[in-house]
């Protein structure tokens, strides 16, 4: 049953779109489980990488470490993203450090599995590339927000972008399906706690969002038509 839902997670990975149930099942049996608690350092950003990791259960969160000491979020992965694959790919260290925001539980794939099965792979490899190309993307997306020229503007982005990747859409708006505090928002967008804080509640009297159960934000028609109308 374990086996079943691990497959299925990995299955839904992209690049393991073109692995046969055989391939897999052989993939699978040659790999390792890694578990880990809240607030654990999986590694840092000058650690040198030997796994791939493919989370299987919870959430990390992907910073670095600004010039004064600060800790910047970069991104956030859950059930069914990756993290590590560039070590494997040129054996150089990520330029990022990864927490676990909960406790996990991922499927490590080390360097040799990942030469055998992916190097060997043109369209896996593909679907690799085109990874890196989307996460490049998305850090030229969050450099353009940092750089607009007010903090709400910030927040009405990056909440607008996150409904994008992360949304699920229901009869009343789209929920973020993920958590975030004041202070993981305030990180990422390069502003101070109390700043997004009170941005956030005033988005909130607007009734442009609602405070979900597990800190997660549903986005409302008014925070779409303000958005909408900011990007004219």
């Amino acid at each position: 049953m374990i086996l079943d839902l691990t497959k299925k997670i990995v299955k839904s990975i992209p690049i393991f779109d073109n692995f046969t149930d055989e391939e897999l099942s052989l993939l699978l049996e040659r790999t390792k489980i890694y578990k880990c608690n809240k607030g654990e350092t999986i590694f840092l950003d000058d650690d040198q990488s030997q796994f791939m990791y493919i989370i299987l259960k919870g959430r990390v969160k992907v910073v670095e470490s600004t010039k004064d000491g600060q800790e910047r979020v970069m991104a956030f992965r859950h059930r069914g993203d990756y993290f590590g694959e560039m070590g494997l790919l040129d054996g150089k260290t990520d330029s990022a450090t990864i927490i676990a925001m909960e406790p996990c539980k991922m499927l490590l794939l080390t360097k040799s599995l990942f030469d055998e099965f992916f190097l060997q792979n043109n369209k896996a490899l593909q679907g690799i590339i085109a990874l890196l190309c989307r996460r490049l993307r998305e850090s030229w997306v969050f450099h353009n927000i940092i750089g607009l020229k007010d903090a709400e503007s910030k927040i009405r982005a990056t909440l607008a972008r996150y409904g994008k990747t992360l949304g699920v859409a229901d009869s009343s708006g789209v929920i973020i399906n993920s958590t975030f505090s004041h202070q993981s928002i305030a990180d990422r967008i390069q502003i101070t706690r109390e700043t997004a804080t009170r941005a956030l509640n005033r988005m909130k009297d607007q009734n442009e969002i609602e405070i979900m159960a597990g800190r997660r934000i549903k986005l409302l028609p008014a925070f779409f038509d303000k958005h909408k109308q900011l990007e004219l």
